[in-house]
Protein backbone atom coordinates (compact mmCIF):
# COMPACT_ATOMS: atom_id res chain seq x y z
CA UNK A 1 0.00 0.00 0.00
CA UNK A 2 2.86 2.39 0.83
CA UNK A 3 4.58 1.66 -2.47
CA UNK A 4 1.38 2.37 -4.36
CA UNK A 5 0.88 5.74 -2.64
CA UNK A 6 4.51 6.67 -3.10
CA UNK A 7 4.25 5.85 -6.78
CA UNK A 8 1.06 7.92 -7.10
CA UNK A 9 2.69 10.89 -5.35
CA UNK A 10 5.71 10.60 -7.65
CA UNK A 11 3.47 10.45 -10.75
CA UNK A 12 1.50 13.48 -9.51
CA UNK A 13 4.71 15.43 -8.91
CA UNK A 14 5.97 14.63 -12.41
CA UNK A 15 2.60 15.60 -13.91
CA UNK A 16 2.66 18.91 -12.03
CA UNK A 17 6.19 19.55 -13.23
CA UNK A 18 5.25 18.89 -16.86
CA UNK A 19 2.04 20.98 -16.92
CA UNK A 20 3.89 24.33 -17.35
CA UNK A 21 6.09 22.75 -20.02
CA UNK A 22 3.06 21.72 -22.07
CA UNK A 23 1.47 25.14 -21.64
CA UNK A 24 4.59 26.89 -22.89
CA UNK A 25 5.16 24.61 -25.89
CA UNK A 26 4.99 26.28 -29.28
CA UNK A 27 2.95 25.03 -32.18
CA UNK A 28 4.37 24.86 -35.69
CA UNK A 29 2.90 28.28 -36.54
CA UNK A 30 4.17 30.04 -33.40
CA UNK A 31 7.37 31.96 -33.03
CA UNK A 32 10.20 29.56 -32.26
CA UNK A 33 12.63 32.35 -31.40
CA UNK A 34 11.49 35.12 -29.11
CA UNK A 35 14.08 37.46 -30.60
CA UNK A 36 17.85 37.44 -30.64
CA UNK A 37 20.04 40.51 -30.35
CA UNK A 38 23.53 39.94 -31.73
CA UNK A 39 25.09 42.47 -29.30
CA UNK A 40 23.31 43.74 -26.14
CA UNK A 41 26.11 46.20 -25.37
CA UNK A 42 27.09 47.76 -28.71
CA UNK A 43 29.27 50.82 -29.02
CA UNK A 44 27.36 53.89 -30.17
CA UNK A 45 27.49 53.98 -33.97
CA UNK A 46 27.99 50.20 -34.42
CA UNK A 47 25.31 48.19 -36.22
CA UNK A 48 23.89 45.00 -34.72
CA UNK A 49 21.21 42.53 -35.79
CA UNK A 50 17.87 41.68 -34.19
CA UNK A 51 16.54 38.33 -35.47
CA UNK A 52 13.02 36.96 -34.96
CA UNK A 53 12.06 33.48 -36.20
CA UNK A 54 8.48 32.34 -36.65
CA UNK A 55 5.99 31.29 -39.29
CA UNK A 56 6.82 32.09 -42.92
CA UNK A 57 5.10 35.18 -44.31
CA UNK A 58 4.27 36.66 -40.89
CA UNK A 59 4.53 40.41 -40.40
CA UNK A 60 6.79 41.50 -37.53
CA UNK A 61 7.19 45.10 -36.29
CA UNK A 62 10.35 46.16 -34.43
CA UNK A 63 10.07 49.28 -32.28
CA UNK A 64 12.91 50.90 -30.33
CA UNK A 65 12.52 53.46 -27.55
CA UNK A 66 15.24 55.23 -25.60
CA UNK A 67 15.73 55.68 -21.87
CA UNK A 68 15.94 58.46 -20.86
CA UNK A 69 13.35 59.91 -23.20
CA UNK A 70 15.58 62.99 -23.57
CA UNK A 71 17.68 61.09 -26.14
CA UNK A 72 16.53 62.29 -29.57
CA UNK A 73 14.83 59.97 -32.07
CA UNK A 74 17.73 60.67 -34.41
CA UNK A 75 19.92 58.51 -32.13
CA UNK A 76 18.06 55.38 -33.35
CA UNK A 77 18.40 53.97 -36.83
CA UNK A 78 16.61 50.83 -38.03
CA UNK A 79 17.29 50.88 -41.72
CA UNK A 80 16.33 54.56 -41.63
CA UNK A 81 13.37 54.44 -39.23
CA UNK A 82 12.49 54.11 -35.53
CA UNK A 83 9.91 51.42 -36.15
CA UNK A 84 10.04 48.96 -39.02
CA UNK A 85 7.73 46.17 -40.17
CA UNK A 86 9.15 43.24 -42.11
CA UNK A 87 7.62 40.02 -43.41
CA UNK A 88 9.41 36.81 -42.45
CA UNK A 89 11.05 34.92 -45.30
CA UNK A 90 10.24 31.35 -46.41
CA UNK A 91 12.34 30.03 -43.52
CA UNK A 92 10.30 32.18 -41.10
CA UNK A 93 13.12 34.62 -40.25
CA UNK A 94 13.09 38.42 -40.13
CA UNK A 95 16.41 40.19 -39.53
CA UNK A 96 16.55 43.87 -38.59
CA UNK A 97 19.81 45.84 -38.73
CA UNK A 98 19.92 48.45 -35.96
CA UNK A 99 22.36 51.29 -35.30
CA UNK A 100 22.23 53.35 -32.09
CA UNK A 101 24.21 56.55 -32.69
CA UNK A 102 24.23 57.87 -29.12
CA UNK A 103 25.06 56.22 -25.79
CA UNK A 104 22.08 55.22 -23.66
CA UNK A 105 19.69 52.42 -22.79
CA UNK A 106 17.21 51.34 -25.44
CA UNK A 107 14.25 48.95 -25.31
CA UNK A 108 13.76 46.78 -28.39
CA UNK A 109 10.25 45.33 -28.82
CA UNK A 110 9.28 42.89 -31.59
CA UNK A 111 5.52 42.60 -32.16
CA UNK A 112 3.43 40.23 -34.28
CA UNK A 113 1.70 42.80 -36.48
CA UNK A 114 -1.36 40.62 -37.14
CA UNK A 115 -2.23 39.92 -33.49
CA UNK A 116 -0.41 42.73 -31.69
CA UNK A 117 1.24 40.16 -29.41
CA UNK A 118 4.68 41.07 -28.08
CA UNK A 119 7.17 38.49 -29.31
CA UNK A 120 10.27 39.88 -27.64
CA UNK A 121 11.23 42.75 -25.38
CA UNK A 122 14.92 43.28 -24.71
CA UNK A 123 17.13 46.02 -23.33
CA UNK A 124 20.29 47.18 -25.10
CA UNK A 125 22.82 49.60 -23.64
CA UNK A 126 24.89 51.52 -26.16
CA UNK A 127 28.18 52.68 -24.69
CA UNK A 128 30.14 55.67 -25.85
CA UNK A 129 33.29 54.95 -27.81
CA UNK A 130 35.42 56.07 -24.85
CA UNK A 131 33.49 53.84 -22.40
CA UNK A 132 33.80 50.86 -24.75
CA UNK A 133 37.55 51.40 -25.04
CA UNK A 134 37.87 51.63 -21.25
CA UNK A 135 35.82 48.43 -20.74
CA UNK A 136 37.97 46.64 -23.32
CA UNK A 137 41.13 47.79 -21.55
CA UNK A 138 39.98 46.38 -18.20
CA UNK A 139 39.10 43.01 -19.74
CA UNK A 140 35.49 42.89 -18.51
CA UNK A 141 33.57 39.84 -19.70
CA UNK A 142 30.05 40.03 -20.96
CA UNK A 143 27.21 38.87 -18.76
CA UNK A 144 25.84 35.45 -19.73
CA UNK A 145 23.45 32.93 -18.24
CA UNK A 146 19.82 32.88 -17.30
CA UNK A 147 17.56 33.77 -14.41
CA UNK A 148 17.09 30.53 -12.48
CA UNK A 149 14.94 32.06 -9.71
CA UNK A 150 11.53 31.23 -11.28
CA UNK A 151 12.61 27.64 -11.93
CA UNK A 152 13.95 27.25 -8.38
CA UNK A 153 10.75 28.69 -6.88
CA UNK A 154 8.61 26.34 -8.99
CA UNK A 155 10.71 23.34 -7.96
CA UNK A 156 10.46 24.35 -4.30
CA UNK A 157 6.69 24.67 -4.59
CA UNK A 158 6.47 21.18 -6.11
CA UNK A 159 8.57 19.73 -3.29
CA UNK A 160 6.29 21.36 -0.71
CA UNK A 161 3.15 20.06 -2.44
CA UNK A 162 4.64 16.56 -2.62
CA UNK A 163 5.71 16.64 1.04
CA UNK A 164 2.24 17.87 2.03
CA UNK A 165 0.65 15.02 0.09
CA UNK A 166 2.85 12.49 1.87
CA UNK A 167 2.01 13.95 5.29
CA UNK A 168 -1.74 13.92 4.55
CA UNK A 169 -1.57 10.33 3.27
CA UNK A 170 0.32 9.16 6.37
CA UNK A 171 -2.14 10.88 8.71
CA UNK A 172 -5.07 9.26 6.93
CA UNK A 173 -3.37 5.90 7.06
CA UNK A 174 -2.59 6.31 10.76
CA UNK A 175 -6.20 7.41 11.45
CA UNK A 176 -7.57 4.41 9.57
CA UNK A 177 -5.30 2.02 11.49
CA UNK A 178 -6.36 3.40 14.88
Amino acid sequence: MKIRRTALVAVAAVALALVPTAAMAYGSEDYSNKGTVSDTTPTAGESFAVTVTGPAGASVTLTITSTPASLPDSSITIAGTKSLTKVTNAAGTAVFTVTLTQPGTFTIVATDTATGAIISSQSVTAASTAAAAAAGATGNLSSTGSNALPIALGAGALVLVGAGGVVVARRRQAGAAA
